[in-house]
């Protein structure tokens, strides 16, 4: 087997991001490191404005570490251009989040193909598969605006999983959704695990936490110390 499929997907070391504000600077991750084997479904915890979301936005490229080292599926982000870190989210990373962000003037199909960066090589037919094995078949070519909160979060999951990225980013995903719909979005980001795929997932809640193979906790940027939570090793497999 190839030495970069033998390596963890994510290696984080010293990742510090900061913002300016009126009273100061507010840290929002600070020193994090985080490792996480090819094939993880990582649960991370904690209340809102404890650096959730600008991890998961660092790992997404979609915000730069202003300290540490940070790499993806071999590639070190933090050396990445703005150009070259757009290419990588095309390419290697599925966005799942609270607010669904579909396009409202497309149909359900073409939200889904929205998903396929520009040249993709993945058939156009995988679209109508992952609408089909989500339960979406009959609103293929409905319009946003006229689907529940669980269909919307099912067309937000097929976009981000039509291009079968390395990595799955999910933020609150089951936010806005009740237990059953919840329930149906988790397993659909298990089976995709489960199928190769890593997912990391933030919460402030537990409900994915019987997914979890890695499970931590995140307090004012920083990893809760001591952790009770367990390690990818001695989790589900």
């Amino acid at each position: 087997m190839d030495d970069a499929m033998n390596s963890p997907l994510v290696e984080a070391s010293g990742l510090t991001r900061n913002y300016a504000s009126k009273p100061g600077v507010v840290a929002g991750v600070i020193d994090l490191s985080l490792r996480v084997e090819r094939g993880e479904f990582v649960v991370i915890q904690g209340a809102s404005g404890s650096g959730k979301s600008t991890l998961l936005l660092m790992l997404g490229a979609l915000l730069r570490a202003e300290r540490g080292t940070l790499r993806i599926d071999g590639v070190e982000l933090t050396r990445l251009s703005a150009v070259e870190r757009s290419g990588y989210r095309a390419r290697s990373v599925g966005f799942v989040f609270q607010l669904f962000h579909l396009v409202p003037y497309l149909s359900v199909h073409r939200n889904v193909l929205s998903g396929l960066p520009s040249g993709s090589a993945v058939e156009l037919s995988e679209a109508d598969r992952w609408i089909d094995a989500l339960g979406l078949t009959e609103r293929r070519d409905a319009n946003p605006a006229t689907l529940s909160a669980g269909e919307r979060q099912r067309v937000a999951l097929a976009r981000a999983l039509v291009k079968r990225p390395p990595l799955i980013l999910a933020d609150e995903p089951t936010g806005n959704l009740d237990p059953d719909n919840a329930a149906r979005v988790l397993e659909h980001l298990d089976q995709y695990r489960r199928s190769g795929g890593t997912v990391v997932l933030v919460t402030h809640g537990s409900e994915a936490n019987r997914y979890a193979t890695q499970r931590l906790r995140l307090e004012a940027g920083r990893w809760a110390i001591p952790s009770a939570f367990p390690s990818f090793n001695d989790s589900v497999s």
